[in-house]
């Protein structure tokens, strides 16, 4: 015999699948099991106090289903079940859910705990795996059938004589994907059948990956079948719970609703047992990404992390989808150039694929409040788009090209030197030093333009500067302000010969308050050596003449 390490899971013979075929055109009911499933993982639990506001935040959310405790299990649980329903802290529209096992002592307790309660589910679950029932429990599969319907009798009356309350059932086949798919169905039947429901009533069948032993279509293939050979489709709700231990929840999740499942259990960045469960966050948000309403919020995605970091005491992956701090952040320097052109021609974009699509940029990072979000961050691999960005969003100054280019190398100089991450603050400071403080040996004092009296289309200048510690007075003319400034400059006769090779102006707003910016780049005549200025004023004139002193200064130093 063949030896091998791991046992193989049995393939699920499937005649006619269609699920491959089909697509999800609306979201499923949610149940979120933080409360539950994501607190019995913690290393330390949450105390009361963090368990009512993670209930709030799930509320708040739009969590419509929530999964609150196993109080027959935890006085903890049990306590908190009781202070919800008697503090009538549960709204109307939510319905708790509390989980037991198959046992009528613990049944009985569970009974206890819902008292008065408006609207809320018993969740019992049994093991149907061989693996569980002949290895750990000992259980045949008639005896599994006896106890579920006993279990299923027992709440049903415990629920009848309770009065006043609207109580649902919940039953998981506990490990289905490791189970007779045969068994559990008939299983599953007979928990209905001895329920009965009657009306609009509904018995939700939750089916769960326990354990992660199957790809995720085979998970899918095991629900479509379910679906298709149970006998009660019309009286039940097909749920999946899916947790992470081959790193697929999420895609065997996405592939159960198109098998046919309605209802999908999770937490919140997959908080759970092991590798934890299916993170609903992921999910709810990739359905939304594929056009569909899922009744969740997640538009304060950074408010929601920070809170349940701070209850759980885990961090969210850096690269955790959607939510991680580093999802929409980009430093290679070809992918910072293309989602800076991008976001440049973002209306475009839109026009042109009819919805967002940005190079890089899976989702829109405003739709999940990441707004202000820093997508391209400075380091030594980051090229002139990245940098070019960085000064347009965080200090609205708009470089032309060829500013980009000399700047980017500057940038990069400094990384290598440093040998880490740039911040914001730290590339401005290399603009100001390469292009802008550079007030030697020629400061301006003030300079006044003004039309000539016999011709408008003449300006005359008026030039006041410091000029190696003395005070000069020059005057000049030219067709513009920045003409007549330069041929004012020009007789100061000891300056080198120069000329403005490039020259840019920029607005920093759309106000009338707005500053400018200028770019020039001054060029000793008859030769290549040259330097880039930038100035900023209150208007083009002002920002004009300042950019020409940075780059005639810094050209004069660097001649040196």
């Amino acid at each position: 015999m063949e030896s091998v390490k791991y046992a193989r899971m049995p393939d699920i013979p499937v005649a006619n699948r269609k699920w491959p075929d089909a697509s999800i055109q609306c979201a499923p009911r949610w149940c979120a099991v933080d409360l539950r499933d994501g607190n019995q993982a913690l290393p330390n639990p949450m105390t009361p106090e963090q368990k009512l506001e993670y209930f709030n935040l799930l509320v708040d959310i739009g969590f419509k289903e929530i999964e609150v405790g196993f109080p027959s299990a935890s006085a903890d649980d049990y306590n908190f079940c009781r202070n919800l329903i008697k503090g009538n802290l549960i709204p109307d529209d939510v319905t708790i859910s509390v989980l037991t096992q198959a046992r009528e002592h613990l049944i009985n307790k569970t009974l206890e705990v819902l008292e008065g309660a408006s609207n809320a589910v018993i969740h019992f679950y049994i093991a149907t795996s061989e693996l569980h029932s002949k290895f750990v429990f000992g259980l045949s599969d008639d005896e599994i059938i006896d106890s579920s319907v006993a279990s299923t009798r027992r709440i049903r009356d415990g629920i009848n004589s309770m009065g006043g309350s609207n109580i649902g059932l919940e039953f998981s086949p506990e490990e289905f994907t490791d189970s007779s798919l045969d068994f559990t169905i008939k299983l599953c039947n007979a928990v209905v059948s001895e329920w009965n429901p009657r009306g609009d009533e509904k018995v939700i069948l939750n089916l769960p990956q326990t354990v992660e032993r199957r790809l995720p279509n085979q998970y899918a293939d095991m629900i479509e079948e379910f679906i298709n050979r149970q006998k009660y489709s019309d009286k039940t709700v097909v749920s999946v719970h899916n947790h992470n231990d081959m790193g697929c929840a999420v895609a065997a999740t996405m592939q159960t609703l198109l098998a046919g499942a309605t209802r999908v259990e999770g937490t919140l960045f997959g908080h759970g047992e092991r590798t934890g469960n299916v993170d609903l966050t992921t999910v709810g948000l990739n359905l939304e990404y594929l056009g569909i309403d899922t009744g969740l919020d997640f538009s304060k995605l950074n408010k929601i992390a920070k809170t349940v970091e701070d209850i759980t005491e885990i961090a969210i992956q850096p690269r955790h989808p959607y939510a991680g701090e580093l999802v929409f952040t980009a430093f290679s320097g070809s992918h910072q150039d293309a989602i800076h052109k991008g976001l440049s021609k973002k209306d475009e974009l839109i026009r042109h694929f009819g919805g967002w699509k940005v190079p890089y940029l899976h989702v829109d990072p405003g739709t999940v409040g990441r707004v202000y979000e820093q997508f391209i961050r400075i380091n030594s691999q980051s090229g002139k788009g990245g940098v070019a960005h960085v000064m347009e969003t965080e200090y609205r100054i708009k470089m032309p090209r060829w500013v980009q280019i000399d700047f980017a190398k500057h940038v990069q100089k400094y990384a290598d030197k440093t040998s880490k991450e740039l911040s914001s603050h730290e590339v401005f400071s290399i603009f100001k030093e390469i292009y802008m403080n550079c007030e030697d040996p020629v400061s301006l004092i003030n300079y006044w333009p003004r039309p000539a009296d016999d011709d408008p289309k003449v300006i005359k200048g008026e030039l006041h500067v410091n000029y190696q510690g003395d005070k000069r007075i020059l005057k000049s003319e030219g067709n513009g302000p920045i003409s007549a400034f330069v041929h004012a400059l020009r007789e100061i006769k000891d300056l080198p010969e120069f000329i403005l090779e490039d020259y840019a102006e920029e607005t920093m707003g759309v106000s009338a308050e707005a500053e400018a910016v200028c770019f020039v780049r001054v060029q000793i005549k008859n030769s290549n050596t040259e330097h880039i200025g930038v100035g900023l004023g209150n208007n083009i004139d002002q920002a004009a003449v300042a950019s020409v002193l940075a780059g005639l200064n810094a050209l004069i130093n660097q001649s040196k």
